[in-house]
This record gives C-alpha cells, sequence and structure tokens, in this order.
C-alpha cells in the first residue's frame, strides 16, 4: 500500500487540528501566538504574497470549479 505524505504545511496543520481536538474553528480562535506554528496554523504560509494577476487567476478557477459543480448537481436533479 502506498503511504500517503504530508507537505510541511499539510503536516503543521494536521498538528494544529490535533492541538484543537479536531476543531477547524478552534484552530482559527487559536490562544497560543507564541506557538512556533501559529502563523502556519491555517495551512499555508502568510510569508507567501500572491500577485495580482496570480490572485486573478486562482480566483477564475473557482469560479469555474463552482459553476461545474452546480451544473453536476442540476444534472443529478434531472436525473432523478
Amino acid at each position: 500500500m502506498e503511504e500517503k505524505r504530508l507537505t510541511p504545511i499539510k503536516a503543521i496543520r494536521a498538528k494544529c487540528l490535533e492541538c484543537s481536538c479536531g476543531n477547524v474553528n478552534e484552530v482559527k480562535l487559536c490562544v497560543i501566538p507564541d506557538c512556533p506554528l501559529y502563523p502556519y496554523r491555517l495551512g499555508h504560509s502568510p510569508y507567501i504574497k500572491l500577485s495580482d494577476a496570480h490572485k486573478a487567476a486562482n480566483a477564475a478557477n473557482l469560479r469555474k470549479i463552482h459553476e461545474q459543480r452546480r451544473q453536476a448537481e442540476a444534472q443529478q436533479g434531472k436525473e432523478v
């Protein structure tokens, strides 16, 4: 069986979820800002800044994904 590897950021996110008893909201509301993992607790590096073009491309991709999901759900509704 293939072992699933976590990226460092995903491993940090998993640790923060473990520390917060699996509660995503508690990770967001973490009260331990002195923790070395604190800046990374939401699953991304706060130090990487995206360009406006990159943000626009990400937004366009999300809109496309949401539209595809809506179409698939509508199609499933018609089939039922």
